[in-house]
């Protein structure tokens, strides 16, 4: 195959650099568990749209079948989704053969905690380098929003007179995480962008806006929500459970199932989410190496 790496082969590793051909093998794989999926599979609408460049796409093969999908975005975490949990040493033996003989570098896992966490123990046994967990998430899905009250107020689109605004709640709703902190000058590009998408919702109160979520990347047959902030003096008003609540409602008119990542480390919000309609579907890791 003209887009495959001939030398990898040989380590049951096979990397691609066509992403249409890549999407074409590993999309029915990683459909059978959509929600669970929803980030390889977003990315990989992205990077065939050409938002991100040289990305790594592999999948880990014996005997023709798959057993591990990669999809990695520069300079991000690398996606291991495993298919067969029992292959996990064999397939990190051969990420590792890899990444020695190409020099690939990554800052860590983000993973099924199952694929995640064994993936970086073998990773941390061949650099003699302790791993750390960054952030334990879980991934919900909902299919149908709970009766549930609404606070006061409505939701409504954010327009480029917000963008300021989103700016500021995004620079706010990264410092809450364990994620580093990003310049002004980033957070005010990425904003405009999801302005300009039309992704990005406000709850208002009297016209005021108190809460924000955003509608995210789509799989075939959901969508991801992400970004749901409160500002501090507008928290513990049901701000936040209101616009996930009308959000995710709205998105289901057009879509089979809603899903979202949480902060295990959060107990409210999962308990929100639970409380919407959300559930669980898998823990999911980012881990440092």
């Amino acid at each position: 195959m003209s887009n495959v790496f001939a030398e990898v082969k040989e380590m049951n590793l096979v990397v691609f650099t066509d992403v249409y051909q890549f999407d074409e093998t590993v999309r029915p794989l990683l459909l059978r568990e959509e929600a669970e999926n929803n980030l390889p599979l977003g990315l990989l609408d992205q990077i065939k749209a050409g938002r991100y460049k040289d990305p790594f796409l592999a999948v880990f093969k014996e005997d023709e079948e798959i057993h591990a999908v990669f999809v990695r975005t520069p300079p991000h975490y690398l996606i291991a989704t495993v298919f067969n949990y029992k292959k996990t040493e064999l397939i990190g033996e051969s990420l590792w053969d890899y990444s020695v003989k190409y020099s690939m570098r990554f800052p860590g896992f983000i993973g099924n905690s199952k694929a995640a966490e064994p993936l970086a123990e073998f990773w941390s046994g061949k650099t003699n380098k302790p791993y750390e967990t960054h952030m334990r998430q879980r991934i919900y899905k909902l299919q149908q929003v709970n009766d549930i009250a609404i606070s006061q107020g409505e939701m409504e689109l954010a327009g480029v007179e917000d963008v300021e605004l989103v700016t500021e709640w995004l620079q706010g709703f990264i410092e809450d995480t364990p994620e580093s902190p990003i310049p002004k000058e980033a957070a005010r590009k990425r904003a405009a962008e999801m302005v300009e998408e039309d992704s990005v919702f406000l709850w208002k109160v009297d016209g005021i806006p108190v809460s924000m979520a955003r509608r995210a990347r789509k799989t075939d047959n959901g969508v991801t929500v992400n970004f749901v902030f409160t500002p501090r003096n507008c928290r513990r008003k049901g701000y936040g459970r209101s616009i996930v609540a009308k959000l995710s409602e709205k998105l289901l008119e057009s879509n089979q199932f809603c899903t979202l990542y949480t902060d295990l480390d959060n107990p409210t919000s999962n308990k929100i989410y639970m409380e919407i309609g959300y559930e669980p579907v898998c823990d999911s890791k980012m881990i440092n190496l």
